[in-house]
């Protein structure tokens, strides 16, 4: 297992909202870790026919490591070995049949493994139809030794990235959107585009909403962001920098504690209708972070009411967790340069656009007061 280290000065660009490629490769290299500590958890405690199926895996790997290593950072991956570690009781031999074999075919090797199963999942490869026994040689791909090519995922193109599109969608349009949003990063946000570039993977559409639009990350599930069709350049570009916050702020939590809230605890979030959790407005404010620095970059008048929004927004919730009392100190030091950051942002923002901004973050106060029945002393 690797051994990870951070120095003080990376862990404060982090804190800071950046980091840059290098901070970025850091915690994927620290998740797939996670990823292995889990999957040995898992094997520890399963089934012989699983046990099989892992020692498949683990032969496989020490042949072709850095291509496992590909495989093992797959956000599916993440998200699979993690329920499964929650659950090893229900673990299956495919769990670790479809890791091996996504190993085996992208690398050439050859093997041969078990697991009765109706659908096989190949991260980064495809989906396989069931069956009892899978090959791989020569990279190809066997079930009960007929030939069989595994349903690939698309892929769009941005820029120099080729990211897998988990869902059936209207291709042509993502791939319009996705890559004009691409292009608004490297033109305006390039040390964003370095750090997204580094870290994500994977796009997951989701349905569009009645209105605006809708995204989220997964914290097991680093490297993919669930996005509904942005509808301009300007949003897709919005929304990578939003979610790539949170997917770097899942992993340092996996690394350091940053809070120790009371159980049941719950916070006002000025981005939330429902009050949060002291881990949901780190994460909140960690975001609308690299929100505001994004609308910093622009001189218009919707830009400029947007950054002052989500400054003023997140100083106010930074100010929230370092008086509650509930931060470590590492989460202290962390929510301080956040802060830090906020309190020098106060310019480039007419007189007009910071009243809008207030006017905004008052009405939302007072309608969050209202639903929860909290009055202001």
């Amino acid at each position: 297992m690797t051994a990870h280290g951070m120095s003080w000065e990376l862990f404060r660009a982090l804190a800071r909202g950046g980091g840059g490629a290098e901070a970025v490769r850091l915690l994927s290299s620290a998740r797939r870790s996670r990823t292995l500590m889990m999957i040995s958890l898992v094997a520890r405690r399963a089934a012989p026919d699983v046990v099989a199926a892992y020692q498949a895996l683990k032969e496989v790997s020490a042949a072709a490591p850095e291509t496992a290593d590909l495989v093992l950072a797959h956000p599916m991956t993440g998200v699979v070995v993690s329920r499964a570690c929650r659950a090893p009781g229900t673990v299956r031999p495919d769990l670790f049949a479809g890791l091996a074999l996504a190993v085996g075919l992208r690398a050439g090797l050859d093997l041969t493994v078990e697991a009765p199963c109706e659908e096989l999942f190949l991260p980064g490869v495809g989906h396989v139809r069931g069956g009892t026994e899978y090959s791989v040689s020569g990279g190809l791909l066997r079930v009960e030794g007929v030939p069989h090519r595994p349903r690939r995922p698309t892929r769009l193109a941005l820029g120099p990235l080729r990211l897998e599109l988990d869902t059936d969608v209207d291709v042509p349009r993502w791939q319009d959107v996705m890559a004009a949003g691409w292009d608004e990063l490297v033109r305006h946000h390039p040390e964003v585009a370095q750090e997204c570039a580094a870290a994500i993977t994977v796009l997951s559409p989701m349905p569009t909403p009645p209105s605006g639009m809708a995204s989220a990350t997964l914290a097991d599930a680093f490297g993919c962001v669930h996005l509904s069709l942005p509808p301009d350049a300007r949003t897709a570009a919005l929304t990578l920098t939003h979610e790539l916050q949170h997917a770097k702020l899942a992993v340092l939590l996996d690394l350091f504690e940053l809070t120790a809230a009371h159980p049941g605890e719950l916070f006002y979030a000025p981005w939330r209708d429902d009050p949060r959790p002291l881990v949901g407005l780190l994460h909140g404010t960690y975001a609308h972070l690299g929100v505001a620095s994004f609308w910093r970059r622009y001189d218009d008048e919707h830009a400029q009411v947007e950054h002052a929004h989500w400054r003023t927004a997140s100083r106010r919730a930074a100010t929230t967790m370092l008086e509650s009392g509930r931060l470590t100190e590492l989460g202290t030091t962390f929510v301080t340069e956040i802060a830090g950051v906020l309190e020098g942002w106060d310019d480039r923002v007419s007189p007009a656009a910071r009243a809008a901004a207030e006017a905004a973050l008052t009405r939302h106060r007072a309608l969050w007061e209202g639903a929860h029945h909290v009055h202001p002393g």
